[in-house]
């Protein structure tokens, strides 16, 4: 292990003024053996990319690194093991330290990231930082922080991120940017950030606390927004998540009702930073756009286990049903669901949208809504453009959640696996486009795309 990794698993005993309950080294011990437990019992096949010799000699390299230091908090057990864990490259298996961090005063980075091409640009100002960095540095390019070249941040955030591979690693890594910025990086009360085109700035960094002091207006993000451009010669659905249903079926009813109403002919969706979630909702947008029964996924692998059980029957929300048809099945069995018959129907011909459709996709295009976005392609509904997704189209799919006993972290497995509709066991890749083009550059592309073709048929 590189000297700045292996420096990072010998961390303070607080976070930023926190105490954190230590945990002993049999404590550590516990917990390993806990991990190799959850994730033997309840994973579908959990050594498809890694031996399982070889994953638990990595855990016990890690558990005698860590038994080095005299106190361990929750985060030294963070940092030691996650990076193992995410060898498995499930996608979905994982330390959760996010919920462990929003219970801290954490300090919040000053910018709002957009990873591109293994660059790390600034894609906003974080709230309550306007008045101490100047605008223009948004769209700007971070080339160090604290002396820390930014490639090699990326890098370093990539190994802590569970996915399908590096690359897509690297890719999610986005979604967890201040979570790694307050346990990975930054241990002092300013920051130093050289970026392109400008001098270098040092920035006082604010906690959470001071955040909700500095202003007590929050910023609203959006799932999913939509707009009209250049005389409704076209519309731009940006899809941030996947989640919220039913807010999604009144938003979409009145969507396009909107594209009819105004004769867009011309439909973006972008998916660029959609990092998932409910694939119902891949299915009702679909339904608007595709003129056949159609299914997302070809098949299902579901593997059922003690591990799994206890965690159903802790949850409070489940359906009962949903409960039962779980607990009567044999722990340690993996069942096939077929899904390729079980089709879903569009909408009636007035209701869908009969224009030409553009989707773009990138490396932060992730879980359902590269689903999504693979089924569009299979169905030819319209021109995927922009750059392979970081969601692959065999992928984990469900996931439950245990408590680690003494660290109390989070520990996400993932108890199936899911084939997207056209895929096959040997495909081991994300969604490719039709059009490669840089992601960032991917909506000026798609609306000159645009206009060229209604200068062609005019």
């Amino acid at each position: 292990m590189k000297p700045f990794l292996y420096i990072l698993l010998f961390f303070a005993t607080t976070i930023y003024g926190q105490n954190l309950e230590n945990i002993s080294q049999l404590e550590v011990k516990a917990d390993v053996a806990y991990i190799k437990h959850a994730i033997e019992d309840a994973s579908v096949n959990p050594y498809s990319s890694i031996s399982e010799k070889r994953f638990h000699k990595l855990l016990k390299r890690a558990e005698r690194r860590i038994s080095k230091k005299s106190a361990v908090t929750p985060v030294d057990f963070y940092t030691a093991f996650q990076p193992v864990i995410a060898k498995l490259r499930d996608g979905h298996t994982e330390l959760n330290i996010s919920d462990y961090i929003y219970h801290t005063d954490y300090k919040e980075f000053p910018f709002k990231v957009e990873l591109q091409e293994n660059s790390l640009y600034i894609k906003s100002i974080t709230n309550g930082y306007e008045q101490y960095v100047p605008k223009s540095v948004i769209g700007k390019r971070i080339r160090k922080m604290d002396h820390k070249n930014s490639s090699k941040i990326i890098k370093l955030f990539g190994l802590y991120t569970s996915a399908e591979n590096k690359r897509s690693s690297i890719a999610l890594s986005q979604y967890y940017f201040n979570d790694y910025f307050n346990v990975l990086l930054n241990k002092n009360d300013e920051l130093s950030i050289d970026i392109e085109d400008h001098n270098k700035l040092t920035i006082k960094i604010l906690k959470k606390s001071q955040i909700k002091n500095v202003t007590q207006q929050e910023r609203k993000f959006e799932n999913f927004i939509y707009t009209l451009k250049e005389d409704n010669d076209y519309a731009v659905l940006t899809l941030n998540s996947f989640s919220g249903l039913e807010s999604f079926k009144t938003f979409l009813t009145n969507f396009f009702s909107t594209l009819k109403r105004n004769n867009i002919e011309n439909l973006v969706i972008d998916l660029r930073e959609n990092g998932g979630g409910n694939s119902q909702l891949g299915d009702e947008l679909l339904s608007y756009l595709i003129s056949e029964p159609f299914t997302q996924y070809e098949k299902t692998l579901a593997k059922y286990s003690d591990t799994q059980k206890q965690y159903i029957e802790s949850l409070t929300d489940a359906e009962d049903q949903y409960k039962q048809t779980i607990l009567e099945k044999k722990s340690g069995t993996v069942e096939t669901t077929d899904k390729s018959s079980s089709l879903i129907f569009p909408k009636k011909l007035e209701q869908r949208f009969r224009g030409n459709v553009l989707i773009l996709i990138s490396g932060q295009t992730f879980s359902s809504a590269a689903d999504f976005a693979n089924a569009c392609k299979h169905y030819i509904v319209g021109t995927t453009i922009g750059e392979e997704t970081g969601g692959f189209v065999v992928s984990a799919g469900e996931t439950i959640q245990v408590v680690l006993p003494y660290s109390k972290l989070q520990l996400n497995v993932s108890t199936s696996k899911d084939y997207n509709v056209g895929a096959t066991e040997e495909s081991r890749h994300g969604v490719k486009p039709h059009i490669n083009v840089s992601a960032s550059k991917a909506l000026d592309y798609t609306l000159k795309r645009i206009k060229k073709l209604e200068v062609s048929t005019n």
